[in-house]
């Protein structure tokens, strides 16, 4: 591999990677968004049953930004031919950007690179949808230890 190659595949991964990263920035600032919306005193079953909806609703949500994200890069593979198809090129995406990396489909030598930016792409947005929800769960008191029912609820306040 020569260095033109090498430096196309990084800024190909750089590029890739920042447009991931804002799309799952637009999916977790709208999510947060609706935490921030039913962010309110409430107790009881009409509690357990706002926080259960609003856990899948969330989940929901992040998972189909995941799954935007990997058709992103499954474009981005069909866009320069490295797979004949939308399947193989979906299927290879979701196993690097799970970093599952079956190993039954490779990219050519000469874009290798791409798969390992897709697995370390996956993995940051991951972790940042894990701490989304870790944060969401903190803000409702799902562990219990919130805010009494004689205590005021008080969401933070918006800083933007």
């Amino acid at each position: 591999m020569d260095h033109a190659q090498l430096y196309q595949q990084l800024w190909v991964s750089a590029v890739m990677i920042g447009a991931t990263t804002f799309v799952h920035g637009l999916f977790v600032a709208s999510a947060a968004v609706l935490v921030r919306t039913f962010a309110g005193p409430l107790h009881g079953l009409r509690r357990y049953m706002r926080d259960a909806a609003l856990l899948v609703t969330l989940g929901l949500w992040l998972t189909a930004a995941h799954v935007f994200e990997i058709a992103m890069w499954a474009w981005l593979y069909l866009r320069y031919d490295l797979f004949d198809g939308w399947e193989p090129a979906l299927y290879f995406a979701a196993a690097c950007f799970t970093t599952l990396g079956f190993g039954d489909l490779l990219l050519p030598e000469a874009w290798r690179l791409l798969s390992g930016a897709t697995a370390a792409n996956g993995f940051l947005l991951f972790g940042l949808s894990a701490a989304f929800l870790f944060d969401a769960v903190g803000k409702f008191h799902l562990a219990g230890g919130g805010p009494g029912k004689d205590q005021e609820f008080r969401p933070p306040p918006d800083r933007f």
